[in-house]
């Protein structure tokens, strides 16, 4: 008998099985896919914050702005971007900027150690200076990681406030701890220029643009640092690259002119004159040296007009005022015109004499005394700088409340610009 094959082929797995393993083996794609997702979203936002970093330390204030823009998209809600982000607007003079994204690093006593600095730095920039100074460079002397960040913040501050050798004193830390500073070594170079230390300024200038050749800003400054100390065969080679990027600006186009005149170029020299007053009619350098090139080619009257088109825009101007005088000298007949020019121009070189002695010496030295402060805010009220003048009043009576010469300034000041109740204010102090 045959025998019968009574085998039968494997069952087919049951279609759930099937259906649940496929799903499984999609469902751990999709969280690979998400995963991946995630962490390229948030490579994406850490490199723009690491160049953010680039850019502070480089001082591309905009470059820095924008990265940290894009970083926040991400990681909005991350202390340390918030606080970079407020650091970054701290130094673009943005404050309450930097409050809002200080804000979001968490409470007052729970902040991290960088979070409670930046606090300081942020109050020490909107005017507590001299209240927070004293602990702000005791953690430097502690040697701080932020020190160069620490020290910056007080010479802005000291910058702003023209107390010069302050802020001169900061900047040189700074150097030490990072000779590579290009903020540091910008700022310092100007500090330097405004104490007439012009060959520090042109060191530090040169550093810079050996760091960041396109710095056109610091160049501009250089060029003419070197233009007013007669050194213009060096001057020369930056003018001319700046004409090339930046045709259309006329401290360019003047710095360029006065090496013209010194080539005896100088039809080349009035052309470019006339290019930066035809755009900008009112530029005071412009107008003056077309004012002393016409007096030196003895077109005497056309020179006497570009001079006082020249004093209208800084009447305390001593350059311009001895060019009028040697002007209206040369011409016979106005003689007794050029004894007023004279007197004016003897009293405002006394007058700045005065002020230049102030902030470079005796202001540092009586860093307490109300009336040297007072007399530095008077005489910046008289040259018309009055941002400056008030600071230095206010000064002075945040030493002594009651420096009469400090509420007589600011009385006649609230009095001449239309506001009589402060005024009347600072005339009830006096009494």
């Amino acid at each position: 008998m045959a025998s019968t094959d009574v085998s039968a082929p494997p069952a087919a797995p049951p279609a759930p099985r099937r259906a649940r393993r496929r799903w499984l083996w999609l469902t751990a794609a999709g969280v690979l896919l998400l995963l991946g997702g995630l962490l390229a979203a948030e490579g994406w936002a850490y490199w723009q914050e690491s160049a953010a970093r680039r850019a502070l330390a480089a001082d591309q204030m905009d470059e820095a702005r924008r990265h940290i823009d894009l970083a926040l998209r991400l990681r909005g809600p991350w202390a340390s971007t918030n606080l970079l982000a407020a650091r970054i607007a701290r130094l673009r003079g943005d404050y309450s900027g930097a409050e809002d994204f200080l804000s979001r690093c968490g409470q007052p006593g729970a902040m991290s150690d960088q979070a409670q600095l930046e606090w300081l730095l942020l109050r020490c920039q909107r005017g507590e200076v001299d209240e927070l100074a004293p602990g702000l460079l005791a953690l430097v002397d502690g040697h701080h990681p932020d020190s160069v960040a620490i020290l910056e913040a007080l010479a802005s501050v000291y910058m702003r406030q023209t107390r010069y050798l302050e802020a001169l004193r900061c900047l040189d830390r700074c150097a030490e701890l990072d000779p590579d500073s290009v903020r540091a070594l910008d700022w310092r170079g100007w500090v330097s220029n405004q104490l007439d230390r012009r060959a520090q300024a042109v060191s530090d200038y040169e550093r810079v643009l050996e760091l960041q050749p396109g710095r056109w800003s610091v160049r501009l400054r250089l060029a003419e640092i070197l233009v007013e100390s007669s050194r213009h065969p060096e001057a020369l080679p930056h003018l001319e690259r700046l004409h090339a990027e930046q045709p259309d600006n006329p401290d360019v186009l003047v710095n360029l002119a006065r090496c013209r005149i010194v080539q005896s170029r100088t039809d080349e020299a009035r052309a470019l004159l006339d290019a930066a007053l035809a755009a900008h009619p009112d530029h005071f350098d412009a107008l003056l040296f077309l004012g002393k090139l016409e007096h030196d080619t003895e077109n005497y009257a056309e020179a006497e007009r570009w001079l006082r088109k020249a004093l209208e825009r800084k009447p305390r101007d001593t350059e311009a005022r001895y060019a009028l005088f040697l002007c209206l000298q040369a011409q016979p007949d106005r003689q007794g015109d050029a004894r007023q020019e004279w007197q004016r121009l003897e009293h405002d070189r006394k007058l700045q004499g005065r002020l230049v002695r102030l902030l470079r010496t005796e202001l540092d030295q009586g860093r307490n005394d109300p009336n040297l402060a007072a007399e530095a805010g008077e005489l910046f009220l008289e040259v018309g700088e009055d941002q400056k003048g008030l600071y230095w009043l206010n000064r002075a009576l945040a030493i002594d409340p009651r420096n009469a010469a400090s509420h007589r300034a600011l009385a006649a000041y609230y009095e001449r610009t239309n506001n009589p109740a402060k005024a009347e204010e600072h005339r009830r102090q006096l009494k």
